[in-house]
């Protein structure tokens, strides 16, 4: 594809423009939030509301993907609806969250998003290379997440509200790797099936003493659709306990979660199963961490007989992530990440799917950084996936 090959190219020309826009955001990079406490933290009264914001631009594309291997896929700008589809893209997401305090010890949080990355397009929350910013409501505004924390005593904490994801409710994250990435398949911890990040209704519950974190928690897809509801039989349902041990330098968690998928017979289902990961991270001195974990799935029922194609079985997945932080340039980042491209069967003829991905974050300034990447993603039977994009955040 012609503008993809030109794409590729990009990254080494900011490589060049970094210390221009170093040297015109200044040398002092500050996080995200030390940027809105200076001069949007909340008062001593309260209720107090803190508004955040966040608008991601991705320009990019892939070469491997087909209207075959994307399922009948629709087309999108700068791509066409038939064929290969290999077109250089322009997406954005943006997220508006609002932080309410009543008490100053709880927090109401409502978020709406809007974005233009096509469901089952190969960068969308379907597509063979999703991203982990990717959101579909097709430029429309729409609600995001929805839920209110409050404390309980000195050690529990409660969470709650009609939308939310999964990891909302988690007492602790169990990976640095990288907070803000690439490919969605590399950002769970390694435990994919674990930490599924599903979204609907839920609560959980964290209990925590000194560095010791425990939650259990369910999130319910169907809980707004009142022929169904939350907990039902045939609702989809996920529910999740988790342990870790949260240090300084380290963090380690073992996690189970239980996933229905509304079945109410004992048909195979590749989304009714348990799973449980084991994920941690480590913090080496300042600038260098790595993250790692392993996660393994068990369907409620197999597929009988276990052929090559039949997919319902146990599987594994796993991953391991590189930070470097102030990478060359004071500020700026570097990224390494490779792991399952999705749950690995125990076939025979079967390939291991694999998904690697590099990127270097350039911080222009408290708000804005330019991250170049690329990316490859291996599955069974299907085209190696080659990728390359620039992707643009503007924090506010």
């Amino acid at each position: 594809m012609k503008l993809f090959s030109r794409l590729i190219l990009i990254p080494a020309a900011l490589g060049l423009m970094a210390p221009m826009a170093v040297e015109a955001g200044g040398g002092d990079h500050k996080g995200h939030h030390d940027h809105h406490d200076s001069h949007m933290k909340m008062g001593d009264s309260y209720p107090s509301t803190m508004f955040m914001g966040k608008t991601t631009f991705v320009l990019g594309g892939v070469d491997g993907v087909s209207d075959s291997g994307m399922g009948g896929m629709g087309g999108m700008g700068g791509m066409s609806s038939s064929g290969d589809k290999d077109g250089t893209v322009f997406h954005y997401d943006t997220k508006l969250m609002f932080m309410t305090s009543f008490t100053g010890q709880d927090m109401l949080k409502t978020a709406v998003r809007i974005g233009n990355f096509g469901m089952m397009e190969p960068f969308g929350m379907m597509g063979e290379a999703r991203l982990d910013t990717a959101f579909s409501s097709s430029d429309s505004l729409e609600l995001h997440k929805a839920y209110y924390q409050f404390p309980v005593g000195d050690d529990i904490q409660v969470t709650f509200g009609p939308k939310l994801r999964q990891d909302d409710l988690l007492g602790a994250w169990p990976s640095a790797y990288p907070g803000d990435g690439v490919l969605f398949v590399l950002n769970q911890a390694g435990a994919n099936d674990t930490y599924s990040k599903r979204m609907g209704a839920g609560a959980g519950i964290t209990w925590s003493h000194d560095k010791l974190v425990a939650s259990a928690l369910f999130v319910s897809e169907d809980a707004s659709n009142s022929s169904i509801g939350f907990l039902t039989d045939d609702g989809k349902d996920h529910i999740t306990t988790q342990l870790a041990w949260v240090d300084e330098k380290f963090t380690l968690a073992a996690a189970y979660t239980q996933a229905d998928n509304g079945k109410t017979d004992d048909s195979p289902d590749v989304n009714d199963y348990s799973s449980y990961g084991i994920s941690g991270s480590y913090q080496f001195g300042d600038d260098y961490s790595l993250s790692a974990g392993i996660g393994w799935k068990n369907p409620e029922n197999d597929d009988s007989p276990d052929t090559a194609m039949n997919k319902v079985e146990d599987g594994n997945t796993w991953s391991v992530g590189f930070l470097w932080h102030d990478a060359f340039i004071e500020g700026n980042k570097f990224g390494f990440g490779i792991g399952t491209a999705e749950t690995h069967r125990d076939d025979s003829g079967y390939d291991d799917p694999l998904a690697w991905e590099a990127f270097y974050d350039f911080t222009v300034n408290d708000s804005v950084t330019v991250t170049p990447a690329i990316f490859v993603i291996e599955q069974d039977g299907k085209d190696d996936i080659n990728g390359a994009l620039i992707k643009t955040t503007f924090k506010f």
